[in-house]
């Protein structure tokens, strides 16, 4: 059964073969080649005459050579009867024929063309004895018609290709118009050229002609001559042109066109526009009018108020606290107007104090400009324009790299003004904080206690490699840590336990330990996470001393894996690692080492009323003692003009203010101390203390000493505190109760 099927399928397919070898027999195609030589737009009621009708051409293919035979017969068919044969001409290999016998009208709409004999045609004109080429004047006469008119080949029997072909656009009205362009303007300027053209050829008479341009209310042409309108295609040439009405709203232009034209005339106007005071912003129409220009309204241009355009390509995420990479997508500030931008201002772009400009690049500019060079230090910036924009709108380009503070999330707006522009504002970025911090719950913890058990410490990644191995505080980086800082007068009772339990971030945890006298715990980063990482840090015992304030605890989330730009590194510019040292706040840098505060108790039992927390200090002593427990400050107590100056966190401290009650002003050079019902504030410079409000005179001032520490008077900041001041000559110690 297989063999059978087999031999089979092998016969069909050789009969398929076979057959493909037999030549097809039929009739062989014959084609012309059918054009129509152009298209006119006329009216919907036009009559086409012969000498300015299109010409269809049918002409023999001359791969198909011969085909066009004597008495052959093809028709020409107009579309509907609103179109009619009028004075058509007909020509063999370029010879009038008699319409009557060889192109014969049937109808209004019908015409019949048949091909003659040599002796009717005549042997000079048929050459060889064949025809080769028909041409037909299509000259017909419209009845309201609007649209393409097409005239429609039939070949019936002959060689002829059949087919429809366009010769004539029909629409109502003397002239178009159109604006060129839309042009944005301020009180004076150029709109999109107008350009107002016939519908057909002589549309628009012979006769002297005029035509209106009206603006709107509030605007009116400005130093308009015959200078601003010219003439092309039929109406070239004309005479005795005019212009009137520059200076108000309503402009006339008189012209004479040449009579003779044999092509559609067009009238080009450059509309030169001036707006008063009472101008609305907006679209810009001009409506235009006349005895044989159609009604038309055109918009030419935008009348805009000067300022500018701004955007950011793309909101980017940056990180804060952090140097390398932090940086915007394009920024783009472009003029409104033409010519906003003013020569030799200054364009001022500024951000909040948190942020910090170290890099500007991409820059670009359509007007000449000078970029500023940056120090690193400034949250502003300045661009000087020095020359101005002309026709189109210039455009000021450039991406930032930005330095954002450790302890600042939220918005990154860059506020744009100056060189003759408006204020505007600007959404760049938005900063976001390396890493967030909980406590799991907050318990109550007493004074004087030790090794208290406190929640878990929960500190999630906010982005993906925020905590960093090396961090840029120099070139090659330093080791990353986290640390966590507890409180004056708070210690860990123990080494707290660390672990990664969510994303791939890799730590040293057998290398956490405890420094500074229990008071940090310091934990370094082995691997960054590719994915936003969780840590838990559990077993957290503290001890209180009796200086801590009632109230709540909070622990300090710092160190150089999360904070690169605090003051105690190099700074960061043009991309890179700066000079610097640890003393100043360089490029790049700002004086805030904490990402974030975590409470994780509250201090519930305040020092009992009757025992005083007495502290004592040395002059020219960094060491202290609180109630006979020595501790260490990081400036030692000095005397200048017979008074004790004490370093502000440890003078507030023995004076019952707590941390979180002290609170700095850089920017007026101030501190504010907050015990109970008393508030006492102290300048930098400024002798003149305030209590509650009150002024009080002190005979010396508070004042800043390297590195970089508040330095205050203590027996007038105690004794405003409520606290008892002794002074003991022979050991050279102050004693605050």
């Amino acid at each position: 059964m297989k063999t059978r099927r087999k031999i089979i399928h092998i016969l069909v397919t050789l009969s398929f073969l076979l057959t493909l070898l037999v030549p097809m027999v039929g009739p062989a195609s014959a084609k012309s080649l059918n054009s129509v030589d152009k298209v006119l737009t006329v009216a919907d009621d036009a009559t086409i005459s012969a000498s300015s009708a299109p010409v269809l051409t049918i002409k023999e293919d001359e791969d198909f050579t011969n085909h066009f035979k004597v008495n052959d017969t093809f028709r020409l068919v107009l579309p509907n009867s609103n179109v009619d044969w009028h004075e058509y001409d007909v020509k063999i290999n370029g010879q009038s024929v008699k319409c009557t016998v060889y192109a014969v009208k049937r109808t209004d709409q019908v015409l019949e063309i048949t091909f003659p004999d040599a002796a009717t045609l005549g042997t000079n004109a048929l050459g060889d004895g064949k025809v080769d080429k028909v041409d037909v004047t299509l000259s017909v006469k419209l009845d309201n018609v609007d649209g393409n008119i097409d005239v429609k080949v039939e070949p019936l029997d002959s060689a002829i290709t059949g087919g429809s072909y366009t010769f004539l656009v029909a629409g109502e009205g003397d002239t178009t118009a159109v604006a060129e362009s839309v042009e944005t303007i301020g009180k004076t300027g150029t709109g999109g050229t107008i350009r107002i053209e016939e519908t057909f050829v002589g549309s628009v008479g012979n006769e002297k002609q005029s035509f209106r341009l009206k603006l709107p209310s509030n605007f009116e042409w400005n130093n308009m001559t015959t200078t601003e309108i010219s003439f092309a295609g039929g109406f070239a040439g004309s005479t005795e042109v005019s212009v009137t009405g520059s200076g108000t709203s309503e402009l006339t232009v008189t012209f004479n066109p040449p009579d003779d034209r044999s092509q559609r005339g067009t009238v080009y106007v450059t509309p030169k526009i001036k707006a008063d005071s009472d101008a609305s912003y907006g679209d810009i129409e001009v409506s235009i009018s006349g005895d044989e220009f159609s009604d038309d309204d055109v918009i030419v241009a935008k009348y805009a108020d000067w300022g500018v355009s701004v955007k950011v390509k793309e909101v980017k995420e940056l990180i804060a606290g952090k140097f390398d990479d932090q940086k915007t997508e394009k920024i783009t500030i472009e003029e409104n107007v033409p010519g906003t931008f003013l020569n030799g201002r200054d364009l001022n772009i500024a951000f909040p104090d948190w942020v910090k400009v170290t890099r500007i690049y991409d820059k670009s500019a359509d007007i000449t400009v000078d970029w500023p060079n940056l120090d690193g230090k400034d949250s502003d910036f300045d661009i000087n324009i020095k020359g101005t924009s002309s026709g189109d709108t210039a455009k000021i380009e450039f991406k930032l790299e930005l330095s954002v503070e450790a302890n600042k999330s939220g918005d990154i707006e860059a506020v744009i003004s100056g060189a003759g522009v408006d204020e505007t504002t600007l959404l760049v970025a938005k900063a976001v904080a390396p890493v967030s911090a909980k406590a799991e719950t907050v318990k109550d913890v007493k004074i004087g206690v030790q090794g208290q058990e406190v929640p878990d410490i929960i500190i999630t990644e906010n982005i993906k490699e925020a905590v960093e191995q090396k961090a840029e505080k120099k070139p090659g980086g330093v080791t990353g840590e986290i640390v966590l800082e507890l409180p004056t007068g708070v210690k860990f009772a123990a080494t707290p336990k660390v672990e990664v339990t969510e994303g791939n971030l890799e730590l040293k945890d057998d290398q956490a330990r405890l420094t500074d006298n229990d008071t940090i715990f310091r934990v370094p980063v082995d691997s960054e996470s590719t994915k936003p990482s969780t840590i838990k840090i559990s077993g957290i015992k503290l001890t209180l001393d009796r200086t801590v304030p009632e109230g709540d605890l909070l622990v300090k989330v710092k160190g150089s894996a999360l904070v690169e730009n605090y003051r105690d590194a190099e700074g960061w510019l043009n991309g890179s690692n700066a000079s610097g040292n640890s003393n100043d706040i360089d490029a790049g840098e700002f004086d805030t080492a904490t990402v974030v505060k975590v409470k994780v108790a509250n201090c519930v039992t305040p020092a009992p009323k009757d025992l005083t927390a007495t502290t004592v200090f040395k002059i020219g002593d960094t060491k202290y003692t609180v109630n006979g427990v020595e501790m260490t400050m990081d400036v030692a107590p000095y005397i200048k003009d017979d008074r004790t100056y004490l370093p502000v966190r440890y003078a507030a401290q023995a004076a019952g203010v707590a941390d979180n009650n002290i609170i700095w002003n850089g920017a007026e050079q101030s501190v504010v101390l907050i015990k109970g019902d008393r508030v006492v504030k102290l300048t930098i410079g400024n002798n003149v203390m305030m209590i509650n409000g009150i002024a009080m005179p002190m005979d010396v001032a508070p004042e800043i000493v390297d590195p970089g520490r508040t330095m205050l008077p203590v027996r007038w900041v105690a004794q405003a505190l409520g606290c008892e001041v002794l002074w003991d000559a022979a050991t050279q110690s102050v004693t605050i109760q």
